[in-house]
């Protein structure tokens, strides 16, 4: 009775709606009641029905946001954009005059773009017979080459192409990703710098160059040229991410947002993934209801697992475990991450569940994408439990645990941070610098203990550091 009284007085109050706002508080308030009674009464359509009511009045409310995706399960999943994607740019082409030479790029084209290697290699190379002066049959023919990784062909048509059209420089910017592909990185800077010298509209070789200082850690550098990029082709989203990514990697997080922003406002309304990354950077920040927002936007247009993940960090850093819960759960196939049943573990030990805790840790621990963090949160569970004997166990297991990879020295840095000291923590990253010695992530992470410590020399010494060794 209690529900069908409170939607009478609704009934009631919005009549004098259109001559007052005063009451939109108290009937989004109370339409969310009313929805939450009915969520916990096992009427997901009525639930589901004044959520949305309240969503009609106030778009962005949480509370009807947060029932709304309990109530609706996750469609699918998505696959996010990879920004550091081998860059193949179709430029028009440019008839010759010579109509069989034409012809014979036209369908090698097809062929190329069908992955029919075999054959666009051979009308290539018919128009390249056809007119030896075709430099665009060159440059399609090194790419054939690069795509079934033959280097050493691609790289001499490339250059090949470029020599008999010197302002053509995008088998220049082919070449260039070649070189960075075989680790020779000073070819790679030589390479676009003739490329941006001999064509200044080309913005590919500006926003490869900015690849390259953005790797090298150079962040100042790798903006000018991304900006540089953005002032000869404004529309390529592209840049847009990776000025945002560049950001990010810097810690200038609201700065990582408000060019996403800039991206969402001006090019891509409906880009659900802007959105995603924004809640990233205001979960960094701490900023949970900004991050709930975003990722419910996000939501909203791409109802996928991956997001539905990020939703439960977001609940879990702001110790909604419950929530968490349920939005991890809600994200669950056969393709999840050791990281989603690590972080269900922990938030059962959150809800106090410790059994549950256990088992969804211990889940994680058998994966082979298993992390050495996930024993020390074991370890917090056995100490919780007052249980010293797996505890030490697992505290074991940390200390004979033999680091393979960059995320396993980041790990153990943040295992020995918490439980020990800041000075165990950047040995341990330390060790991974000189087993990975241009692995950026291993400095960004002794950048991030030293801001954490208020350590300005520390945090001085590790830039000028990576200034030195990314230059």
């Amino acid at each position: 009775m209690k529900i069908f009284a409170k939607i009478f007085i609704l009934g009631l109050l919005l009549l004098f709606a259109g001559s007052s706002l005063v009451f939109a508080d108290d009937v989004t308030d109370d339409y969310l009641d009313i929805a939450q009674n009915y969520y916990k009464e096992g009427n997901k359509g009525k639930a589901l029905e004044y959520a949305n009511q309240v969503l009609s009045i106030e778009e962005n409310n949480l509370g009807a946001l947060t029932l709304k995706y309990k109530l609706l399960p996750p469609t699918g999943s998505k696959i996010f954009p990879n920004i550091d994607r081998l860059l193949i740019f179709d430029t028009p082409y440019i008839t010759t005059g010579n109509s069989n030479s034409d012809n014979f790029f036209k369908k090698g084209y097809e062929c190329y773009k069908s992955n029919n290697f075999s054959g666009a290699e051979t009308y290539f190379k018919n128009a390249i017979q056809s007119d030896p002066n075709n430099y665009q049959a060159y440059n399609a023919l090194g790419l054939v080459y690069c795509a079934q990784n033959k280097l050493d062909l691609a790289t001499s048509y490339f250059k090949k192409s470029n020599s008999i059209n010197q302002t053509f420089t995008t088998p220049l910017n082919n070449l260039a990703q070649i070189y960075k592909k075989n680790g020779d990185r000073a070819k790679a800077f030589a390479i676009l710098s003739q490329s941006q010298m001999l064509n200044d509209k080309d913005f590919c070789a500006y926003l490869l160059m900015g690849d390259l200082y953005r790797e090298s850690g150079d962040y100042e550098n790798a903006l000018k040229n991304y900006r540089d990029s953005i002032k000869r082709k404004a529309n390529c989203h592209l840049t847009y991410f990776k000025i945002a990514q560049t950001r990010a990697d810097d810690l200038d997080y609201i700065g990582s947002n408000a060019t996403l922003n800039y991206y969402q406002k001006f090019l891509n309304v409906t880009d659900d993934y802007v959105y995603y990354l924004m809640a990233k950077n205001y979960l960094v920040l701490n900023q949970c209801n900004k991050a709930k927002e975003s990722i419910y936007k996000a939501i909203s247009m791409n109802n996928c697992r991956e997001y539905r993940e990020l939703l439960g960090k977001i609940n879990y850093q702001n110790d909604d475990f419950e929530d968490a819960l349920e939005a991890f759960e809600s994200s669950l196939s056969d393709k999840s991450s050791s990281d989603v049943y690590n972080y269900i573990g922990m938030c059962h030990y959150g809800l106090h569940d410790f059994n549950k805790a256990i088992k969804y840790v211990n889940k994680a621990i058998s994966m082979s994408d298993m992390r050495v963090l996930y024993y020390y949160n074991l370890a917090q569970i056995y100490y919780t439990l007052k249980d010293n004997t797996n505890y030490s166990k697992c505290m074991a297991l940390i200390n004979k645990f033999k680091p393979s990879s960059c995320q396993d020295y980041i790990d153990l840095s943040g295992i020995y941070f918490y439980s020990e000291s800041k000075n165990s923590a950047i040995a341990i990253l330390n060790k991974g610098i000189d087993r990975f010695p241009r692995a950026k992530n291993l400095y960004q992470e002794k950048i991030k203990i030293y801001d954490l410590t208020n350590d300005t020399q520390g945090l001085s010494q590790t830039k000028t550091e990576m200034e030195s060794i990314f230059k």
